[in-house]
């Protein structure tokens, strides 16, 4: 009773079995209360067949002798009296059971161990008073036999039909719940395979779908789970295997720098200012690479909730703050007048923008100029920068993307992950980024936005 087909059974067995009871129940009064009215009955028309033989008996003080109603009261085991005040003038049938004097109508009493019914009636004749009584008197055990065996049919009738009620359940059950089975059996070849991607089959009773799409469903939160824990672990084991890489050297300078201006005090000072200008350089190195490492890694590592972002006014924002920064460079910019809507995250979107003018910037020509444009193609928004330095080679246009990428003969400082996280973030917002020449002599970075849904 422990298998979900097991309870099923035994609970619509229980319903079953109490609905034949009452049925049973039902049947067995309708059948017996129809049985006692027929007893009734055939009590009543003896005693008005036997009223002519008994008023003649009174009336001519003979005893009557019909061979024929003794015969089928004796047959019935029913006797009839006939009594004139305490006088016996006519017994015939069955032989009476000894009773005490029974009153007018009909009348159940036991006597000897066993149940009598009994009909007690006047003789209407005005010469006699009212002192001449006729009794019929019968045996009910035929009739509680008859409504024995009843029960005993029921019975076993109740308990067949039972039997073969349970039978179909447990059938029926099992091909009810084959789906139920084979869900289970799904479930554990997902747990056995650790294969989240899997979907059960939603096929089946209403019921059972709905249990699949929503098995489904949790498969689907646990795959994207599983999903963003993997990601994030291999964001922090690159983060780590990275930083130990790339810190390596310019930590070893720093400490070999501190080193010799503690073991040399008296160096002159213009060396020692030298010297911890070098450290300074290096350390701010170590902090952009930081920084980068960490912007890589958590653009790795999670699922970022999108939202709709007016790329125009981001780009305007972030060259607000370049040119804060390098009032050197000319950066020119040319955005158009409506918004430009993108699906995307914010924060996101400002490091690609950023890492593109300042890369820009930085391998450009000291004082020159950098232009940002932003316009529409058919296929969607296009983001342009152009700078005046010496351009990227066709070989080296796809290898610029990658961490800690730099093109040789480039002696620009960097962390080399600005790139990096462009093309991270492109492939983030559904984007494509290339690199192609530029008009104003060095190199063009364009990335290529998705066109907007139109709910957008």
């Amino acid at each position: 009773m422990h298998s979900l087909r097991g309870r099923l059974t035994l609970g619509v067995l229980v319903v079953l079995a109490v609905v034949l009871a009452a049925a049973g129940a039902l049947a067995t009064r309708y059948v017996v209360n129809s049985e006692r009215d027929a007893f009734d009955d055939r009590l009543r028309r003896t005693a008005e067949l036997s009223r002519a033989t008994a008023t003649a008996a009174v009336q001519e003080e003979i005893p009557g002798n019909d061979r024929r109603l003794d015969a089928v009261l004796t047959a019935t085991r029913t006797s009839l009296r006939l009594l004139l005040g305490e006088s016996v003038l006519l017994d015939t049938g069955a032989p009476p059971p000894r009773a005490r004097p029974l009153p007018l109508g009909l009348r159940t009493f036991s006597a000897g161990g066993d149940d009598y019914r009994a009909y007690v009636t006047e003789l209407r004749d005005p010469n006699l008073g009212g002192l001449a009584r006729l009794e019929i008197v019968s045996s009910l055990e035929s009739l509680e036999e008859r409504e024995a065996e009843l029960r005993q049919r029921l019975l076993v009738l109740g308990l067949l039909a039972l039997a073969a009620a349970g039978v179909g359940v447990w059938l029926t059950a099992d091909r009810l719940l084959r789906p139920l089975a084979r869900l289970r059996a799904f479930a554990s070849r997902v747990a056995h395979e650790d294969d989240l991607a899997q979907r059960a089959p939603e096929a089946g009773a209403a019921e059972v779908r709905s249990l699949a799409e929503s098995f489904n469903a949790m498969l689907g939160r646990l795959g994207t789970s599983a999903a963003d824990r993997e990601r994030a672990l291999a964001a922090t084991q690159r983060f780590a295997a990275d930083a130990g890489h790339e810190l390596r050297t310019p930590l070893t300078s720093v400490q070999a720098t501190l080193s010799a201006l503690e073991r040399h005090p008296d160096l002159p000072a213009d060396r020692r200012t030298e010297m911890a200008r070098d450290a300074l350089a290096e350390q701010r190195r170590i902090v952009a690479l930081l920084d980068g490492l960490q912007a890589l890694a958590r653009g790795d590592s999670s699922q970022i909730e999108h939202h709709d972002v007016d790329l125009a006014e981001c780009i305007d924002g972030v060259l607000s703050a370049v040119r804060d920064r390098h009032p050197g460079t000319e950066v020119g910019v040319q955005l158009p007048d409506e918004p430009v809507v993108v699906s995307g995250w914010e924060p996101g979107l400002r490091m690609l923008v950023e890492n593109l003018v300042e890369n820009a910037i930085r391998h450009g020509r000291d004082g020159g100029r950098v232009a940002v444009a932003l316009h529409y193609d058919p296929d969607g928004p296009v983001l342009r920068v152009d700078d005046d330095g010496h351009g990227v080679a066709p070989e080296d246009r796809e290898r610029i993307f990658l961490p800690f990428a730099r093109v040789e003969g480039t002696d620009r400082p960097g962390s080399g992950l600005g790139l990096a996280l462009v093309a991270q973030q492109a492939r983030h917002h559904g984007a494509t980024v290339g690199v192609t020449e530029s008009p104003l002599g060095g190199a063009r970075f364009e990335v290529r936005f998705a066109p907007p849904s139109p709910a957008t």
